[in-house]
């Protein structure tokens, strides 16, 4: 009997031991998201806005919705990085993207950008 105690205090211990280290490194992995929406405007090459994503934990698929001139949202899936670009959009008019992240480690991002007309 007592030999059963002392093995499964062993295991509880190395269990405890294990979990601690897990949430110890996740923490660290989460530190190291980052999320970028950034825009630009030239004459010559119209608008365009970006968003650039890296550092996500992959614990299932984290998910970005993008809202462009207030258009419907996109959702798009990802692992641990994504990079968007809206392309050449019209510089005579203001353009306005929206996201919204949403990672499976517990922590989001979300962030607006406006870009004024430049022509």
């Amino acid at each position: 009997m007592h030999t059963q105690n002392v093995a499964a205090s062993a295991l509880l211990a190395g269990t405890s031991a294990f979990a601690a280290l897990a949430v110890a490194f996740a923490g660290h992995a989460a530190a190291a998201q980052s999320g970028e929406l950034a825009g630009s405007c030239s004459g010559r090459h119209g608008t365009v806005i970006t968003l650039d994503l890296s550092g996500y934990d992959y614990a299932g698929p984290n998910t970005a919705n993008i809202t462009l001139d207030g258009s419907r949202p996109s959702r798009v899936s990802f692992g641990t990085d994504y990079h968007w670009s809206s392309g050449s959009l019209d510089n005579t008019v203001d353009n306005t993207a929206r996201v919204v992240v949403r990672s499976q480690g517990g922590r989001s991002f979300s962030d607006t950008v406006t870009v004024a007309a430049c022509r």
